[in-house]
């Protein structure tokens, strides 16, 4: 228990009733996956299976609280619990409507959120330890806690990531609205995959010892999943771009191979027609898919799509993937193949 001190100490930094475990990912969205009240979920490290309330998963006791020296306690949750409080009606409308028909303050709230989210995850604490650890592995004499009578070294790390999520919020959100935001809805089966580190980043480019993951890096994938049919993702503008100069470059291949087969000795063959007609067929499914996104904003995922979201979940996740049926082969099989990826895939410090 705490003394009539230590709860002064609270109320003085405007706390209040002190919530004692804290989210990695939102209630409100882990009942978007619950069955019957609880969520399956599966453990990497330890292969089980179990399901649990959405109020007692992907979370931790004082995950967003900082536990000083003399037992006061510093809490970011309120602030947490603001921004959630504000895009949950706007997650709701989405949910609902399977659309992305926002006013801009409702936009501007979902992308808040979206970058807190990013902030506040497992695998993004973890990250800042290991990058906080290895400056004093490589800097020894670096003092990094200025008053380690008052704080401890790994709550003053839990306070600078948590000061940070609140001190940056306008310059990130200001990157995801350079995006192209789109909504991609279940069109099979296949279960959806949630975890403790839900918002994925994948990046087909490379750049070298730089790394290619971040919410700024060019042609970065963006995916976080609202519930098991809808997921939120963004795109790069220069993506987008490329896209339509690949677009544009197919259709001159196309109509490259007709000339040369119609003005060639013998023809446009039986085989030709079967090859140009199949060459048309894919760029026009492409188009159409591209057309859905850039101009619809909604376009469907197929099992394969699933699988891609799914690896992308299992791969960034910290411990817990979850689901709302225990549809976890996938997983277990993904571990199988590559077992480093029951670690998570954590920053590389160069």
């Amino acid at each position: 228990m705490f003394s009539s001190k230590n709860r002064q100490a609270r109320i003085e930094r405007g706390v209040g009733k002190l919530p004692r475990y804290n989210h990695y990912v939102p209630r409100f969205i882990l009942e978007n996956f619950a069955d019957a009240g609880k969520i399956s979920i599966f453990d990497k490290h330890t292969l089980k299976e179990f399901k649990l309330p959405a109020k007692r998963a992907m979370g931790e006791s004082d995950f967003t609280n900082v536990k000083l020296i003399n037992d006061s306690i510093v809490s970011f949750e309120k602030k947490f619990t603001y921004i959630e409080n504000k895009a949950a009606p706007v997650i709701k409308k989405i949910l609902n409507n399977r659309a992305l028909n926002l006013d801009p303050m409702e936009t501007a709230t979902l992308h808040t959120f979206v970058v807190v989210q990013f902030l506040r995850s497992k695998g993004r604490r973890l990250d800042q330890d290991i990058f906080t650890n290895e400056i004093k592995k490589r800097f020894p004499g670096v003092e990094v806690n200025a008053h380690p009578d008052k704080i401890s070294d790994s709550e003053l790390g839990k306070l600078f990531t948590l000061d940070f999520t609140f001190s940056n919020l306008q310059e990130f959100v200001g990157i995801l609205l350079m995006k192209h935001l789109y909504l991609m809805l279940r069109d099979c089966k296949d279960e959806i995959y949630i975890s403790d580190s839900p918002l994925v980043l994948h990046n087909q480019k490379t750049f070298g010892p730089y790394g290619n993951i971040g919410l700024a890096v060019p042609g970065v994938e963006i995916y976080y999943p609202l519930s098991p049919d809808v997921v939120l993702a963004y795109m790069c503008p220069q993506t987008i771009k490329e896209i339509e100069e690949a677009q544009t470059a197919s259709d001159k291949t196309a109509n490259s191979f007709f000339a040369q087969k119609l003005l060639s000795a013998n023809g446009l063959s039986v085989g030709d027609k079967i090859t140009l007609a199949n060459m048309r067929a894919e760029i026009a499914r492409a188009k159409t898919y591209f057309r859905m996104i850039k101009h619809e904003g909604v376009v469907p995922f197929d099992t394969q799509n699933a699988l891609y979201l799914n690896s992308l979940q299992v791969a960034s996740s910290y411990r817990y993937v979850a689901a709302r049926t225990p549809a976890f082969d996938f997983a277990r099989k993904a571990l199988s193949e590559r077992p480093h990826w029951k670690e998570g895939l954590r920053i590389q410090v160069m």
